[in-house]
């Protein structure tokens, strides 16, 4: 019997082809899982009621150190008010330190919910990655190639320059890898979103970007170029195949949805932050 081996008595138990037992269960260390006779010698038993065992869940779209500055802050507002008068402002003072303590208390929620991977944009990647390292989660960290700066100048270049350092020195099959977020549509010229694309092709990389969360951004994308959001990202070459994760996609027309399958791109649902911010959606 593995050393590590755990009892769940009266639990529920979804396995990898989603079917669903009762009953009681041994746990492995590995992640195998077997039903238990009641004899065998486990490290541990426990009561299994009113539990359900199954593989740990994902958050593909997340900004853990926002701990510390969105979680019950500005509730109420749409969301370009929010940004421009609660989030932008208040990012300005940002500090590796800061973002390090804002993931150390979302990675705690994050085990206590059974969550046990973040694709991840934020500032200071470099600040946010040890961490998640650390409290053995696995997650995609994006640091964001973008015109708005933060804590630092983002027309110097320096945050790229930090992201680059990271993506360069990444190791292999880590739990913990570096990735690309272009930030949106309406915060990156399209000199900025090329150069993250660039950066992503340069390190076979992933793209995060947010797109067509609310219908203000849709509007005033098709007014200032005359295309919505993903047909303007089409044109400008932005995509790389099967590489493209977009957050939200809430307000998206039928050609563009047309588009993101061509390019393979991932769309990525966001309901509790569609809510906080009524974003709406189709």
């Amino acid at each position: 019997m593995d050393e590590g081996a755990v009892r769940y008595t009266q639990a529920v138990l979804i396995d990898d082809s989603q079917s669903i037992h009762k009953g009681d269960f041994i746990l492995e260390s590995n992640g195998g899982w077997h039903f238990s006779k009641g004899d065998e010698d486990v490290l541990e038993t426990i009561d299994g009621k009113n539990r359900l065992i199954t593989r740990s869940l994902q958050n593909w779209h997340t900004h853990l150190a926002m701990q510390l500055n969105a979680r019950d802050f500005s509730d109420g507002l749409h969301l370009e008010e929010w940004l421009q008068k609660s989030i932008f402002p208040t990012e300005k003072n940002l500090d590796p330190e800061m973002c390090s303590i804002g993931v150390k208390a979302a990675a705690a929620e994050m085990i206590r919910n059974g969550c046990s991977f973040a694709n991840d944009m934020y500032h200071f990647p470099e600040a946010i990655g040890p961490v998640l390292k650390k409290a053995g989660l696995r997650g995609i960290v994006s640091g964001p190639i973008t015109n708005w700066p933060p804590s630092d100048d983002a027309e110097t270049g320096e945050a790229k320059r930090r992201l680059q350092s990271l993506l360069s020195s990444q190791e292999k099959n880590s739990k913990v890898s570096y990735g690309v977020a272009s930030h949106s549509v309406y915060t990156c010229s399209e000199e900025t979103l090329l150069s993250g694309k660039e950066l992503a092709e340069k390190y076979d990389s992933p793209l995060h970007i947010h797109v067509s969360e609310t219908r203000k951004e849709v509007a005033e994308c098709y007014k200032k170029h005359g295309l919505y959001p993903i047909e303007y990202l089409d044109k400008i070459d932005y995509f790389i195949q099967d590489k493209v994760r977009c957050a939200h996609g809430s307000w998206v027309k039928k050609n563009e949805m047309r588009l993101l399958k061509k390019h393979l791109a991932k769309v990525i649902h966001c309901p509790s932050s569609n809510m906080k911010l009524a974003c709406g959606g189709t």
